[in-house]
């Protein structure tokens, strides 16, 4: 019998030194038939969009009075920092786009020290955290929540490291918490003192301290792999998933697009032992194949909240002797006491294409399926199942619909009665589940941002929706929007509708499908 998992004392402090990827130049072209298809969708939206436009830009020309500071960074260079007093939808540079809001330098103020918005807020009592994936300077913007909900930005701050420019297809690229577990997105602690962060372009990982003021970096450690794209932390353990691929483009040709986790190296994951405060040590002998598939579709790994398992999805990975079948795999890992991880067990979904997923109170496993994705218009599902010791799965609730359109991240409340489930197609959703206590699943709202939780064009959501995730206190559910580079934020309902609260422009992106790749990705909010 293998030894049963525990928690780890934390090793003494070791810092690594981050390495870059050089960076092809990304191709403009012009939007495949497959996307246009999906963004060109009729919508109620489009008009109030562009009035949106038009007063911001509007606004800023009329700005008058700005106050700049100047930093230096660890290297003794001077950087220009953002302006004092940004805008709360002021936008960076995205997928290679210039920043074109006031109060943003040109790749956000550097982390080397705090740069703050004063007044803007604290960041220790809501906050919310996203990243641009700007394939020449990776940032995270950090935004300061309020009792109502509504966001002040309080500084952008460079990783050390690289994105892509390209969608990633994953979940969980930011995690919030500490050492010992997750804030955000999954809930099982509440401490905040930490932000960690994957580089997908140049294979590294971004530690920060968040301060009451902003972030202030800690370390850049190299991933163990190529293109970082999911993280976990838990009992002063911290996994990552490397995708493996060396190719950063999504869209191929007007009919064709790379799907993610399904060329050049195989996936895998690797370990680092994670100090209280924030430092990283590579575990040997901790890096692990998923499958073994070449086209994986690897998406999200977690801990399960006792530590005792590591899950991860693969949205396409087939079965063993029929690979063709790409009905997707739920892999679970023993964890053991030296941090590396033992039995390996493939489990195969209730339905097709497992997606993002995240566990409720006593450990029960919530996923969204995909069900063909965008090849299968309103299929999109989401499972409940029971995670047995040995690491095999037995489903509660099978593949339970909502009409979807590739259905991909969730976000559970910490009640852990009312699951949102998002999908970037059909002019974008988000649905809502209720959990019972057994772990079963029933639809609530097939539109949960609609009124009457039905109409799809009277909701807020555009084509493109994302990752999504709850406030601390289950108030407010904020959706970022990776085609367009937006934050939206709700208010959240006990029924589980989702009343529009506001709307925050935070990266100018090209047009997805013309030169746009839908770069930013992760979001963690506390």
């Amino acid at each position: 019998m293998p030894p049963m998992p525990q928690g780890f004392a934390p090793p003494p402090p070791y810092q690594a030194a981050g390495s870059q990827m050089p960076m092809p130049p990304m191709p403009r072209m012009q939007m495949p038939s497959w996307a246009a298809a999906a963004v060109n969708r009729p919508s109620m939206r489009r008009g109030w969009r562009i009035g949106i436009a038009t007063v911001v830009v509007a606004e800023l020309i009329a700005a008058a009075v700005f106050i700049t500071v100047q930093l230096t960074d660890d290297d003794g260079d001077s950087t220009t920092a953002r302006t004092v007093g940004s805008v709360a939808g002021a936008a960076d540079s995205g997928a290679g786009a210039a920043s074109v809001v006031a109060g943003a330098a040109a790749g956000g103020a550097d982390s080397a020290g705090l740069v703050a918005s004063p007044g803007a807020g604290n960041l220790r009592k809501g906050a919310v955290f996203l990243q641009s994936n700007d394939q020449t300077v990776n940032s995270v913007v950090a935004f300061a929540r309020n009792a109502n909900g509504k966001l002040v930005e309080v500084g952008r701050y460079r990783t050390g490291g690289k994105g892509t420019g390209s969608f990633e297809d994953s979940s969980n690229g930011i995690v919030l918490g500490s050492a010992e577990g997750e804030s955000s997105p999954n809930h099982n602690i509440n401490d905040n003192n930490l932000l960690f962060v994957t580089n997908a372009g140049s294979g590294t990982i971004t530690v920060f301290g968040v301060q009451p003021e902003g972030l202030e970096r800690i370390g850049e450690t190299p991933s163990g792999g190529n293109r970082p794209v999911s993280l976990t932390v838990n009992n002063g353990l911290l996994y990552v998933l490397n995708s493996g691929e060396v190719d950063r483009r999504l869209i191929l040709g007007p009919t064709t697009a790379l799907d993610n986790c399904t060329h050049d190296n195989l996936p895998s994951i690797t370990g680092f032992r994670v100090t209280p405060d924030g430092t990283l040590q590579a575990i040997p002998g901790s890096t692990r194949l998923l499958s073994g598939v070449q086209r994986s579709g690897c998406a999200q790994l977690s801990f399960t909240p006792d530590g005792r398992h590591l899950v991860v999805t693969e949205r396409l990975s087939g079965r063993a002797g029929d690979p063709t079948t790409e009905q997707g795999a739920i892999d679970i890992f023993d964890v053991q006491y030296d941090g590396t991880l033992g039995n390996r067990q493939i489990n195969y979904p209730a339905g097709k294409g497992p997606f993002g997923f995240t566990f409720t109170k006593d450990g029960k496993l919530v996923t969204t399926e995909q069900n063909g994705a965008l090849g299968n218009p309103g299929g999109g599902l989401a499972s409940t199942y029971t995670i047995n010791t040995d690491g095999t799965i037995k489903a509660i609730s099978k593949a339970v619909p909502n009409r979807q359109t590739d259905t991909c991240w969730i976000a559970l409340s910490h009640s852990k009665n009312i699951a949102y489930v998002s999908s970037p197609w059909s002019d974008g959703r988000i649905s809502s589940y209720t959990v019972s206590p057994t772990g079963s699943l029933t639809l609530q709202h097939e539109v949960a941002s609609a009124a009457d939780g039905k109409d799809a064009l009277k909701d807020n959501i555009a084509t493109g929706a994302t990752d999504l995730a709850l406030s601390s206190d289950d108030h407010f559910l904020y959706q970022l929007n990776s085609f367009e580079g937006v934050l939206v934020v709700f208010k959240a309902q006990p029924n589980g509708l989702l009343t529009f609260v506001e709307r925050h422009q935070v990266f100018a992106l090209e047009p997805f499908g013309a030169g746009g790749e839908a770069a930013p990705f992760g979001l963690a909010v506390y």
